[in-house]
């Protein structure tokens, strides 16, 4: 199951939202490069403090980018394309994905 995520701004603070494969939203928590509102707040880093940089520095705050943090990958979500871009220390690749298209309805007769 592939989880994304995304962030938007919330005030003077940053939103990053979970979702699942069916892009339902699993959870949401304010979050700054030093807090969150997580379960793991407290402690000295959490997952959602390791992923704002990467928003930040890539500049998919606000926008239709949603991280893969597992895989270390970029997602945009677009009606008619898919674009991923990886992320690997020679810099970014990108792979475009064109959505198969709705096929229309045929009737098959049927023989009698």
């Amino acid at each position: 199951m592939t989880i994304l995520y995304n962030c938007r701004h919330d005030g003077d603070q940053y939103r990053i939202t979970k979702f699942d494969s069916d892009m339902n939203v699993v959870s949401s928590y304010l979050c700054s490069l030093t807090e969150c509102d997580c379960p793991r707040g407290p402690h000295p880093t959490c997952r959602h403090r390791q992923m704002l940089p990467k928003f930040i520095a890539r500049q998919h705050v606000g926008d239709e980018w949603f991280l893969d943090f597992d895989r270390g990958g970029w997602v945009q979500m677009d009606p008619k394309v898919i674009l991923i871009e990886d992320i690997d220390p020679e810099g970014p690749s990108t792979t475009y994905y064109e959505k198969p298209s709705q096929p229309s309805p045929t009737h098959i007769k049927r023989r009698l």
